[in-house]
């Protein structure tokens, strides 16, 4: 949808720098998110089904450069997000390991200077495969009981598929019509058997070309770190933080200068509801950022069930 107060050479041209400012948004909008927040990654018995149900809401606004010539000084979008994740946890070798699957839903609006678009479907899906590097043994449920939470470290590999709806002509898209690999590491160290875990994740997105817009990005770089602590033995809470770089677009090989140099910072908490299920809640915002990179904040809520 969009408004008939522009005349339309203006609105071509205020739509054009949308289409470039908007470039770096794809990966962000199109993303579920599969960390995020503090103990994302504890340990499971083998030969289970994990599911999560991920619903969030961001909101962004970014400048753009020259943009007031064409009444676009800026561009908000908000994103409102759902995904499911279907993990089904295996025995690797003696170790903790898992292959997933997230699905997600994605509802875009933007609007910049009287221009307005909307688009809703299924995103691009995800397939991970994850394994335990040490600290986490694949156990039983029955050794599980027994079992005491210590120190660990796991890689996972996610691989996004450009499965999405995609439309060149369309402004936002729900689907990224790139692949994008995605690996994470990350270090849990708990120094009194669970009930403290302070946290490290260290992730690259590499992302393919979008060749509908020639467009290209460099590698992503995140790093995230997160501190819990158990107020009770149902209730924990979290600092969380996560700092962006890297990351810059190329349309037709012209750098956007729009690199990430960004720290977030938010705070997060979990409560226990019953056997083997878990709700938590997590809320950030940008805090330090580059001219060229939005202003955003973002409050998700994920349930996850152990079968």
């Amino acid at each position: 949808m969009q408004t008939t107060s522009f005349k339309k050479t203006r609105l071509r041209t205020g739509k054009k720098i949308v289409l470039i400012a908007c470039s770096f948004l794809a990966g962000v909008c199109t993303q579920p998110a599969y960390a995020g927040k503090a103990r994302d990654y504890l340990n499971a018995p083998k030969n289970t089904w994990v599911t999560f149900y991920n619903i969030g809401y961001s909101t962004y606004v970014t400048p753009v450069e020259g943009g007031e010539d064409f009444g676009v000084p800026e561009i908000g979008t908000n994103v409102f997000s759902q995904s499911v994740i279907i993990t089904r946890v295996l025995d690797l070798w003696g170790r903790t390991g898992g292959v997933s699957v997230i699905v997600p839903y994605l509802n875009l609006s933007l609007e910049a200077g009287g221009y307005n678009t909307q688009q809703a479907g299924v995103g691009d899906l995800s397939f991970a495969l994850e394994s335990n590097i040490f600290g986490a043994p694949a156990l039983t449920k029955a050794e599980f009981k027994n079992w005491t939470p210590e120190t660990f470290a796991s890689v996972h590999l996610v691989l996004t598929a450009p499965t999405g709806a995609y439309n060149v002509e369309n402004t936002l898209n729900v689907g990224s019509n790139r692949w994008i690999f995605t690996p994470t590491i990350n270090y849990s160290y708990t120094p009194n058997a669970g009930k403290t875990w302070l946290e490290v994740y260290g992730t690259t997105k590499l992302f393919s070309d979008n060749t509908a817009t020639e467009t290209a990005q460099d590698a992503l770089i995140l790093f995230e770190g997160h501190a819990s602590q158990n107020i009770t033995n149902k209730i924990w809470l979290s600092v969380d933080s996560y700092y962006n770089v890297g990351g810059e677009t190329r349309l037709a090989g012209v750098a956007q200068d729009n690199a990430a140099d960004t720290l977030r910072l938010g705070l997060g908490a979990g409560i226990r509801l019953w056997k083997g299920a878990q709700l938590m809640l997590n809320y950030d915002q940008v805090v330090i950022k580059p001219d060229s990179q939005p202003d955003g904040k973002s409050v998700r809520l994920t349930w996850a069930q152990v079968w």
